[in-house]
């Protein structure tokens, strides 16, 4: 009798991972997943100058993927087309605010590229 059970649990088991792998062959021939991939979230963290009028602040957290966080950023963006360089995955904070205060380091090319930007978008309306 229990070696009945066994076999039954174990003819079960097998039915389920030829269930489940199918499954996966469908959705991959479909895209089915695609949209999952491409869609992945990320927290990404501006690591470069505070931005006039408040339109950006360093050390701002967002969550989202990235079209969605480029997306509420347009307008930042379409004036300071390298804030795009200074949104550094969480996991990568640390280094990456390093390298932006060392010089010679194309971090803080970028930090000082924004700060040259901002200086002369405020001589402009001066």
């Amino acid at each position: 009798m229990a070696v009945r059970s066994a076999q039954k649990a174990a003819e079960t088991e097998e039915k389920a991972k030829a269930e489940n792998t199918t499954v996966k062959a469908e959705k991959a021939e479909t895209g089915a997943d695609k949209k999952a991939e491409g869609a992945e979230k990320a927290t990404l963290v501006y690591i470069g100058p505070q931005l006039p009028k408040g339109k950006l602040k360093t050390n701002k957290i967002m969550i989202g993927t990235e079209e969605e966080i480029k997306a509420e950023l347009k307008e930042v963006l379409s004036e300071y087309p390298l804030v795009e360089k200074m949104l550094v995955p969480v996991e990568q904070l640390a280094e990456k605010k390093d390298r932006a205060k060392t010089p010679g380091n194309i971090m803080n090319k970028y930090y000082s590229d924004i700060m040259a930007t901002i200086a002369a978008n405020e001589a402009k309306e001066a």
